[in-house]
Order: C-alpha cells, then structure tokens, then sequence
C-alpha cells in the first residue's frame, strides 16, 4: 500500500514543480549591474514610468538637450515600491529629477536606481541606506 501513496506524493510533487517552477526561475539576480563604487548621479527629464512585474521601471533623458540619452532603470516589484513609499503618480512624464545609479556593466544607458531628488531637493525615494550603499 506504500508504493501507491509514494507515488501520487511524488505526482503531485512534480506537478507542482511544473506549475510553479517557472515562477521561481523567472527571477533573476542584479549581476548585470556594476559594482557599488562605480554609483553614479545625472540629472534628467521623465519621459516614461512602467509598472509592471516583475519590476517597476522608469525612463528618462539626461545630457545635452540637442543629442539626449535616454536611460532607464530598474527598482524592485511594484509591491516592493509601494512599501517604500512610491505610487503610480509619484513620477510623471516631463518630471525634472535626479537619479542616482548603480549603472550596468555593459556600458549601456541602464542602471538599478538607488535614489531620486526633485529640483526642489525633495527625495522622493533612497535605496542607499537599505542596500548600505555610499553614494559617489
């Protein structure tokens, strides 16, 4: 009688591996990002903001207003984000900031944010102090 009930343990086993195993996989880690010395801060213009899972992200341009580049960054999940303090509305496109990032090791215009401040010096979100971080 064992080997019966062994065996339908060990279905429902793998069939819940199989529903929820890509769930699990799908995270990913923050390897794709510089180290912790090379955080930098620039200041932009908002031109989108995303919330979505897995993560929330924001896009916006920096530099020179004739040849802009557009950057975007990556912060947790949205449930995460809100727990921090953030929303839907708190940035918006045409929003003056300044984000500071750890950026990608690609080289490309990408980075996890670590803080965003308004003109106003108004912080609207700073991750530093959570991920023991020094800002640059």
């Amino acid at each position: 009688m064992r080997t019966p009930r062994a065996l339908a343990v060990a279905l429902a086993v793998a069939a819940a591996f199989s529903l929820f195993g890509g769930v699990v996989s799908a995270h990913h880690s923050r390897a794709g990002y510089d180290s912790d010395d090379k955080i930098t801060t620039m200041k932009g213009v908002v031109t989108e903001v995303q919330w979505r899972n897995p993560h929330v992200f924001i896009v916006w341009s920096a530099g020179d207003k004739s040849a802009p580049v557009h950057w975007t960054g990556e912060f947790s999940s949205p449930a995460t984000m809100i727990s921090e303090g953030m929303s839907r509305m708190t940035l918006k496109p045409g929003d003056e900031i300044a984000v500071t990032v750890i950026p990608a090791k690609a080289g490309t215009p990408q980075g996890l944010v670590i803080k965003i401040v308004r003109p106003d010096g108004k912080v609207v979100i700073d991750l530093s102090q959570r991920r023991g971080l020094r800002e640059q």
